[in-house]
């Protein structure tokens, strides 16, 4: 495992490692997955649980990661634990032989993606990634095809939509998002990170503002203990 020195802006942290049979608590059960696959998820969430440890987070039973209906994962505290801190974002990646895990602090959404720095893109799948001038681009600089796909896969990821957004709408300048390139050792990482615009609650959120509206509505209502 190494730690990757992360772009200028927000908290973030970046580890990669190579695939291999790794252990975590945060592994889920994908029975109908290929071996290969498997050991992605397993070396990716490994690197999410050691991740946390170096952000700060010393008893990581009262975490877990969930998804959105767009199957994003996302940090969050187990439901009964009463917990209210902040957690940072997170975006898994791999590819080959090697995974990534980004974390950013609260307040923000991250995208990571990662592809070897020696793959080529063929020229009879830019129409699937780009169109207009991005794709007359592509035809003139194949060479580019990576870059930009690394790109888009990262924003997708920020955006928290995955293949729910069409790449060929993807905008590399949209000005609410951040994004950067660079090259690692044999990977080329691109990193996509944006401000949250809606906070989401958890079950405890809903249910003490359940409860105060009660008490706002009824002067004579009252919490058992």
């Amino acid at each position: 495992m190494q730690i990757i020195a992360p772009p200028h802006g927000p908290r973030m942290l970046i580890l990669s490692a190579s695939i291999s049979d790794m252990e975590s608590i945060f592994q889920e059960n994908i029975p109908r997955a290929t071996e290969k696959r498997k050991r992605e998820h397993r070396t990716g969430r490994w690197l999410l649980q050691e991740g946390l440890k170096k952000w700060g987070f010393h008893n990581l039973s009262n975490l877990e990661v969930r998804r959105t209906k767009e199957r994003a994962p996302y940090l969050q505290w187990i439901e009964g634990t009463w917990q209210r801190s902040p957690l940072p974002d997170i975006s898994i990646s791999h590819c080959e032989n090697a995974a990534v895990v980004c974390l950013i602090e609260s307040g923000f959404h991250v995208g990571i993606d990662i592809e070897p720095s020696d793959r080529t893109i063929q020229s009879n799948a830019f129409d699937m990634m780009a169109k207009g001038e991005e794709l007359e681009m592509l035809r003139i600089q194949p060479e580019k095809a990576l870059e930009v796909w690394t790109k888009k896969e990262a924003i997708q990821k920020a955006k928290k939509l995955g293949m729910h957004m069409n790449p060929r709408g993807i905008n590399l300048n949209d000005l609410d998002l951040k994004l950067v390139t660079f090259t690692k050792d044999d990977l080329l990482i691109s990193i996509a990170w944006q401000r949250v615009t809606e906070v989401s609650e958890n079950p405890e959120d809903l249910l003490i503002k359940e409860i105060r509206s009660k008490m706002l509505e009824n002067p004579e209502f009252k919490v058992g203990c």
